[in-house]
């Protein structure tokens, strides 16, 4: 086939159009187009949560200047927009279900959980994954859950459901969205949680102090210690009460390792002094006082656990690349990005626990050595202090009921105050009254002093926890 060819032979000026400045030729929509590589680009940055304005930034200093773009400002945010809709081109809710159910073939063990409104709509979505089934049977003895977070479209509340692993980091059981605030909705969410964990239960419980909520946890898992966060509670006293002097009062009557009945004292006295007996605030705090004082919390083992700013943690790890317009799908995508990264973190702390080789400095050898075989380094970063607090002791007395060893100590400055610490050569078995190993998980100053005494190098197994 021969090629047709064209004569030019008159050329009138005036019928064409001038050109376009060079700095104007990428803004032609002769010129633009994404090429597959630039979309690649953006779909892996908006996969981690990276603002579409910061992208176009980024890629046109990678590309030496905007004119240097194949593509403007418009044609990204279009390219964003237009997949965004792909996908929940089925309905947001549709697609997140869609998603979480698609997991399962990657994770067997993911479980997504939901109603509907009457009208037809997503109204509670409860999900959680196989690693955090496994995290929550290793961990699960401390739960802490808040509902304060409401960056999405649809304004739901989400909780996030977490506890502190071996290395004291923040472990996620679970999320939730939740269709409102109400006894019925948090019944809901935590019977479904409990569905999915094998019906392990808490063992405490650390929340904000909702009353919905907490009316939802008696119900639901009546025997387990529901402690209040102390954060909030600081918090509240700021705004309730105006009395200065107070702050010192609460904070004693909140951390102080007081019995019953020196805190009892302690607060009637001060509260009198400072004429705070009428304050409804005060009132109020006072009759829950078990829930939240560590006179009345002594024993309950907490892992460390007092408020629940670990779930506003992830709250705010969220919110730096999350938008109250962001539908579901993207929340539970950004969910998804937090997940990894916590889990990261515990990756390289367990690197560090196990090819860590400490220096020892305390003088008891073969215990702090021991300790730092046994421990992860966070938690051996906690009981060295206790091994050292040896040194500030002084020895009271020694007596012996019976195949047991009754030991008292006191703390230098502190001769009126004595701890007695029985120790049963036979099982292997120590005591403190202080409860430190009860609330805490590691073995006191005074343990570790008996420890000294008896020439133990070892630390006995009764006293290590298996989490």
């Amino acid at each position: 086939m021969q090629k047709s060819v064209w004569k030019v032979r008159t050329i009138v000026d005036e019928h064409n159009h001038e050109l376009a400045p060079a700095i104007f030729t990428n803004l032609l929509p002769s010129h633009r187009k994404m090429s597959e590589g630039d979309k690649a680009q953006v779909d892996s940055f908006k996969q981690f949560g990276i603002p579409t304005s910061k992208i176009m930034a980024y890629m046109a200093g990678q590309s030496g200047g905007y004119s240097m773009l194949r593509f403007t400002k418009r044609d990204l945010y279009n390219y964003v927009h237009g997949q965004r809709l792909a996908r929940i081109s089925d309905g947001d809710a549709a697609a997140t279900i869609g998603y979480l159910e698609g997991k399962a073939n990657v994770d067997m063990m993911t479980s997504a959980h939901y109603t509907r409104t009457p009208d037809n709509r997503l109204g509670s979505l409860f999900w959680a994954d196989g690693e955090m089934m496994a995290d929550y049977q290793l961990f699960g003895d401390i739960l802490a859950f808040d509902s304060t977070y409401r960056a999405n479209k649809y304004r739901k509340p989400m909780v996030v459901f977490s506890g502190s692993n071996h290395h004291k980091q923040t472990s996620i059981f679970g999320f939730a969205l939740l269709e409102d605030e109400e006894v019925r909705t948090y019944r809901w969410v935590l019977l479904n949680l409990l569905d999915v964990m094998g019906h392990k239960k808490p063992c405490v419980v650390v929340t904000d102090g909702d009353k919905a909520m907490r009316a939802a946890i008696a119900e639901v898992i009546p025997t387990t210690k529901h402690r209040l966060c102390s954060w909030h509670l600081e918090k509240n006293y700021v705004q309730r009460v105006k009395e200065t002097e107070f702050r010192k009062v609460f904070q004693k009557a909140l951390y102080a390792n007081l019995d019953i009945n020196e805190f009892e004292e302690y607060w009637k006295t001060a509260v009198e002094s400072l004429g705070l007996q009428d304050n409804i605030w005060v009132q109020s705090t006072y009759d829950s006082r078990e829930s939240w004082a560590m006179a009345y919390l002594r024993g309950t083992f907490c892992a460390g656990y007092r408020t629940t700013s670990r779930c506003e943690g992830i709250n705010a790890f969220v919110k730096g690349f999350l938008r109250s317009t962001d539908s579901i799908l993207e929340l539970v995508h950004s969910l998804d990005r937090v997940v990894k990264d916590y889990r990261n973190n515990e990756v390289t702390a367990q690197f560090y626990s196990t090819y860590y080789t400490p220096v020892l400095t305390t003088g008891l050898n073969s215990i702090e050595l021991f300790a730092s075989k046994v421990y992860t380094r966070a938690v051996f970063r906690e009981v060295k202090k206790q091994i050292k607090g040896v040194a500030t002791l002084l020895f009271r007395g020694r007596d012996s009921i019976s195949t047991t060893c009754v030991y008292k100590f006191s703390k230098m400055g502190k001769p009126n105050r004595t701890y007695k610490v029985l120790y049963d050569p036979n099982e292997e078995r120590i005591e403190c009254e202080c409860s430190m190993w009860n609330s805490e998980g590691i073995p006191c100053s005074h343990i570790f002093c008996v420890m000294k005494y008896e020439g133990l190098e070892k630390i006995p197994g009764g006293l290590i926890l298996s989490r």
